[in-house]
């Protein structure tokens, strides 16, 4: 079920306890964010009072002034089964305030993972050209591309550009080089909780959730890893003497425990140099084909949501956290790659989205990745096989 509509409103048509599991990537608020706003913010949810943003955030998005507030989650919550897991996606530098969030919102946290790639683009600011530019000292251009400008990428995945200039003032010389952000290389996804109610098990009988599907996400691997015997590996000695202790208690047949790591190709091959990454869950960043498969658009980039996730990862945190026949929310649903994956992964989906342009795009996708290609007039391509049920025991089949 997609829905076009601000999700606090669209939350409160959904009954208590009626979800099993939430996997969403809501606006990470990276706007202006200074000490100050941070103490009135957290002063206002720690009363339990409304606290409004000013500004914009991403690319200038006013949706991404600022992290979804705890009323928000206290929907998200009262919909949730207790024992139900929730994956929430932050920014690096603003994961804190979601923390917090959905603490106060009731929410557990249990975990984060981590996303790490190599792709990012760092935003920032130089100091030597600020320095020259607020002398109105002008700067040599020192190196052209074939056009006169070198290429870069932009942050929404399109080209800029740009000379490569050498400082003018004593002042801007003595800082050339400085800048004031980091290339980014990982996004965080919080893993929470709704408390239980009783124990795990208790839990899981009367809910159906409360759990993690260790084995239906564990990581294939090559390696012969032994088998877990009371933590301690049978037959598996260091120096012939000394029993070693097992800490991923895993077997060759069931794959490495799925960890808090998930990598791109790049990120791995930068890993692989200094430890094996055999022991991580591997997903690329989403190609152009699979962005805009499914959309009917004359224009050249189909989809142009800015932020949008690889349905492959979406796959593996659905598969993690969703029981079998269970249900996945995802109230900020974007271009609607959850709801691809939930609809490969064969579990019901309700996504909510308020942007009438991101919605149109969802609808399609998830119709596309669902299967209904033909409705869409669309030739059929290489996809992954759909699931009629949520396997617990089977790979992931990338």
């Amino acid at each position: 079920m997609l829905i076009n509509a601000d999700c606090f409103e669209a939350l409160k048509d959904l009954a208590d306890n009626s979800i099993e599991a939430v996997v969403t990537d809501p606006p990470y608020g990276l706007g202006a964010c200074t000490p100050a706003q941070v103490a009135e913010c957290l002063q206002a949810w720690s009363s339990g009072k409304t606290w409004k943003p000013k500004g914009s955030g991403f690319m200038g998005k006013a949706w991404d002034a600022w992290v979804p507030p705890p009323e928000l989650w206290r929907e998200v919550f009262r919909v949730l089964k207790p024992g139900g897991h929730a994956l929430v996606f932050a920014g690096s530098r603003t994961q804190d305030l979601m923390g917090m969030s959905l603490r106060l919102a009731g929410f557990e946290v249990r975990d984060v993972i981590q996303w790490l790639y190599g792709s990012g683009f760092p935003k920032s600011h130089d100091v030597s050209k600020a320095l020259d530019k607020m002398a109105g000292a002008e700067r040599d251009v020192v190196a052209k591309g074939k056009s006169g400008t070198t290429a870069i990428w932009s942050a929404d995945g399109g080209m800029g550009s740009f000379n490569i200039t050498a400082p003018s003032t004593p002042q801007a010389k003595q800082w050339e080089g400085w800048g004031t952000a980091l290339k980014p290389a990982y996004e965080p996804a919080l893993l929470v909780r709704k408390p239980l109610s009783g124990t795990v098990a208790q839990n899981t009988l009367d809910h159906g959730c409360g759990g993690l599907n260790v084995d239906g996400c564990r990581v294939e691997t090559d390696e012969q890893l032994g088998r877990a015997c009371g933590g301690w590996l049978k037959g598996d000695y260091v120096g012939g003497q000394t029993p070693r202790w097992n800490s991923l208690g895993t077997t060759k047949e069931g794959g490495r425990w799925p960890s808090n790591i998930i990598l791109d190709e790049q990120a791995s091959e930068q890993l692989e140099q200094q430890a094996g990454t055999s022991r991580f869950f591997y997903t690329a960043k989403p190609s152009a084909s699979e962005r805009h498969a499914g959309i009917r658009s004359e224009g050249e980039r189909a989809n142009v949501h800015p932020t949008v996730k690889p349905i492959d990862l979406m796959r593996y945190l659905i598969r993690l956290i969703t029981p079998p026949h269970g249900t996945v929310l995802d109230p900020f649903m974007g271009s609607g790659s959850t709801g691809c994956a939930a609809a490969l992964e064969g579990v019901s989906f309700i996504g909510i989205e308020r942007e009438p342009e991101y919605f149109a795009i969802a609808q399609q996708r998830v119709a596309y990745w669902g299967g209904d290609v033909e409705a869409l007039e669309y030739p059929p391509e290489s996809k992954p096989e759909q699931s009629d049920t949520l396997p617990l025991f089977d790979w992931l089949d990338n």
